[in-house]
């Protein structure tokens, strides 16, 4: 996909929590001279373990937070009905304060101050999308949990979010909603909408995806997902594995094949792929 133009870019940044005085000095960095750039249309995994800064860079893009940012940040939401980027969290019930999917939604763009006028297309449009259209009139309580995240995404693109930063969305649900919840936001990326996706689930990644890894508030990888599994010598360490990650049973498997001697290249990162790549020697 061509990539027009950078939504967010940050250069040399580092933040504090928003103290005042001597205490401002003795405060940690949450985050260390961050450099990245996030494109029109581009679908960035963020990972890291607890509290390695994932989600307070993403506060940072976002525009939330009580936070001290040193450096230059660029944003560019001139086109999009607010200036804040809503963030989807783990648990969307603690965000949704309306009744059903129709009413959640459009109470949020009564909050964002979104003309009346243009209020039901804008929520339509954004249940369609998502899937949800026919459960727009269905009580909250009786939805899945994947059904909640769906429900919260919807209102991002109702605003007419420049971005979607889903932070740990799959990380409630069982397997089969972790996948349809997936399966949407990656229809949603493919048809142009910009996805920052934060996870701690490694199997979630997909081949050619671009991953950014932060360890201690500090940016340690920033590539393709194949190469954050590559280890660079027979017995070496992959990025992955630096990083104090476990690696998905695939990537393992084809480890496993190279300490035989079988180099599988490039690095299959899904079953098909491993089969595949297998019944080619």
């Amino acid at each position: 996909m061509f990539l027009e133009k950078n939504l967010a870019e940050l250069t040399n940044v580092s933040v504090k929590p928003l103290t005042y005085g001597e205490q401002m000095k003795a405060q940690p960095y949450l985050l260390k001279d961050i450099s990245i750039s996030v494109a029109e249309g581009e679908w960035v995994n963020l990972i890291g373990r607890n509290g390695s800064g994932k989600s307070t860079l993403a506060r940072l893009i976002a525009g939330f937070g009580a936070l001290h940012a040193e450096g230059n940040v660029y944003k560019d939401l001139s086109r999009f009905v607010t200036g804040q980027v809503p963030v989807v969290l783990q648990q969307p019930d603690a965000s949704m304060v309306g009744s059903t999917p129709w009413e959640d939604i459009v109470m949020m763009l009564e909050q964002h101050g979104v003309e009346g006028i243009r209020i039901s297309s804008l929520a339509e449009d954004a249940l369609h999308r998502t899937g949800l259209l026919a459960r727009m009139h269905q009580p909250v309580e009786t939805l899945s949990g994947g059904q909640k995240q769906l429900t919260a995404i919807a209102g991002c693109l109702a605003v007419q979010s420049p971005m979607l930063i889903l932070d740990e969305v799959t990380a409630m649900l069982d397997p089969d909603a972790c996948r349809h919840v997936m399966d949407k936001a990656r229809e949603l990326n493919r048809r142009g909408v910009t996805v920052i996706w934060i996870t701690q689930k490694l199997e979630e990644l997909a081949p050619g995806d671009r991953v950014v890894a932060l360890e201690q508030g500090e940016l340690r990888f920033d590539g393709e997902a194949e190469r954050l599994f590559e280890r660079q010598s027979p017995g070496g360490r992959s990025p992955c594995e630096q990083l104090g990650f476990t690696a998905p049973y695939v990537i393992q498997t084809a480890w496993e094949l190279e300490a035989l001697g079988i180099v599988l290249r490039p690095l299959p990162m899904t079953p098909e792929g491993l089969a595949k790549a297998v019944t080619q020697l």
